[in-house]
């Protein structure tokens, strides 16, 4: 480790990419910063550089002439420090150096930590983070104890330009060392962030303390568009203070609480008082169970995988599918204890839906049996009204064990002219196409018929012409009527 101070503005003219690294990979990431032409840096000790991306630092030289070259850059726009002792090759002054140099970097907006030990250099961190151009900053599975937080949270309360948030303390093993009261102390500095559009704080033991402060904080984020809160201690109480604190947040549009404590009822808060904007919830691994009845139709995305539903829980589900009013597109039903009989209960909540277009149900113990319910929904084969009636918007089960008649039944779906999907269903289902039921139509069906069958007979060659001996062998006297008896009394020559 050397401490040298390097005055690159004066050695700059007469110094090489060369004498600064002796690594290859090294060399072209700081040419390219010199040129003016990387935008992302990202930053690691030298065993942890694998990515062609990835900076290994291997001494204060380097990270003297990276600073260097990051300030005077325009085309920087993100810096990434990936995993601990990204700096271990580098002297203190260097790092203070660096930190120093990128509060000067003007059109640098993400900045981006990852399993990095932040105590090293929190204490300096201030001048990078508080440039007015920074608008996303990222904490990823990064030690995070009260003095570090609290250093973080002070710093984002004069950072007005902040766009998106991301604090992660960890999984569910945690790398973090805070509780709900700390985080209750640090949350209120957000408030100075009137321009957040996207907060994501998970795994750091946030709950009831913790959502009073966010009720407070959420009435001066008038542009918040996305709210995750995953992995945390959040129950039933909780939702009722975030959905108070969001009701002015009128372009909120996605709300993620997955991995916490919410039961029905909060499900129900949620349903029932969230801006009308929020047409996404993600609701995974919590405890939920469906054990009364919940209008789900508001929203357009809906996660509940992972809970352990109630027997009559699908029935809950396929009701709100069944409503005309019913806005699901995607719907995610992983591990929720569903079986055959659940999913035959879904499947008859479809007949109808003609917005749902994706049902995850992986591992639920779905027998063939139980896929089988979806067959009829697919395609209806006991006439042609019924195929023509069948559920053409379901594309996806989200199942790799999905007997291969269902998938052949879903992939049609995907197409976008739903006539054109109703038809194909129709002609490889069935052999015979009775013509009877258009016969209302008279003679000015025929042109229809025609044009239908000349469009469609690429999947049926027998089709075309059968079809047509079929439509004029049933209506001999509509034939006869509609060419033979508009002429009668009038005497033709033969040539006519």
């Amino acid at each position: 480790m050397s401490s040298h101070v390097v005055d690159c503005n004066a050695l700059e003219a007469t110094t090489s990419i060369e004498d600064i690294s002796g690594d290859e990979h090294n060399r072209d990431i700081l040419r390219a910063l010199q040129n003016d032409e990387l935008s992302d840096l990202w930053l690691c000790r030298p065993d942890l550089s694998e990515d062609n991306e990835d900076y290994g630092l291997g001494s204060s030289r380097e990270l003297d002439w990276l600073g260097h070259f990051a300030k005077k850059s325009t085309s920087l726009e993100s810096i990434s420090v990936i995993g601990s002792g990204a700096f271990g090759n580098c002297s203190r002054h260097s790092v203070d150096r660096f930190l120093d140099d990128l509060g000067q970097c003007n059109h640098i907006k993400k900045m981006h930590f990852a399993s990095t030990d932040l105590a090293e250099i929190i204490d300096k961190l201030g001048p990078a983070m508080k440039n007015n151009s920074r608008t996303h900053f990222t904490v990823e599975e990064c030690y995070l104890g009260v003095p570090e937080a609290t250093f973080l949270f002070n710093t984002f309360g004069d950072m007005n330009s902040m766009e998106e948030l991301y604090i992660e303390g960890g999984d569910e093993e945690g790398v973090t060392n805070l509780n709900d009261d700390d985080m209750a102390v640090c949350i209120p500095s957000l408030a100075a962030c009137t321009g957040m559009q996207s907060l994501n704080l998970n795994y750091l033991n946030l709950s009831t303390n913790s959502c009073a402060a966010l009720r407070g904080v959420f009435p001066r984020m008038a542009t918040l568009q996305k709210l995750v809160l995953s992995g945390n201690s959040l129950d039933d109480d909780c939702t009722r203070l975030l959905a108070q604190g969001l009701s002015d947040c009128k372009q909120m549009q996605s709300l993620n609480l997955s991995g916490n404590r919410i039961s029905d009822n909060g499900l129900d808060v949620l349903v029932q008082r969230l801006p009308t904007s929020v047409d996404v919830l993600h609701l995974a691994r919590n405890d939920i169970t469906l054990a009364r009845h919940v209008l789900l139709l508001r929203f357009r995305v809906l996660n509940i995988a992972g809970n352990a539903l109630c027997p009559g829980g699908t029935g809950v589900i396929a009701a709100s599918l069944a409503n005309p009013e019913c806005r699901l597109e995607d719907l995610y039903l992983s591990q929720s204890n569903i079986g055959d009989e659940g999913a035959a209960t879904l499947a008859g909540g479809l007949c109808n839906n003609q917005r749902l277009t994706r049902m995850s149900l992986d591992n639920n113990n779905i027998t063939e049996h139980g896929w089988n319910a979806f067959s009829s929904i697919l395609c209806d084969t006991s006439s042609i009204n019924a195929t023509y009636n069948s559920n053409h918007t379901l594309q996806d089960l989200g199942n790799y064990r999905i007997p291969e008649d269902v998938r052949l039944m879903l992939r049609p779906n995907k197409e976008k002219n739903k006539s054109h999907v109703s038809a194909n269903k129709i002609l490889r289902t069935h052999r015979h196409l009775d013509m009877r039921p258009l016969f209302g139509w008279e003679l000015g069906l025929l042109p229809y018929v025609v044009a239908w069958l000349e469009h469609f007979a690429k999947f049926r060659t027998d089709l075309k012409l059968s079809s047509i001996f079929e439509f004029v062998r049933a209506m001999p006297m509509k034939v006869t009527d509609g060419v033979v008896g508009s002429a009668k009394g009038v005497k033709r020559k033969f040539s006519s």
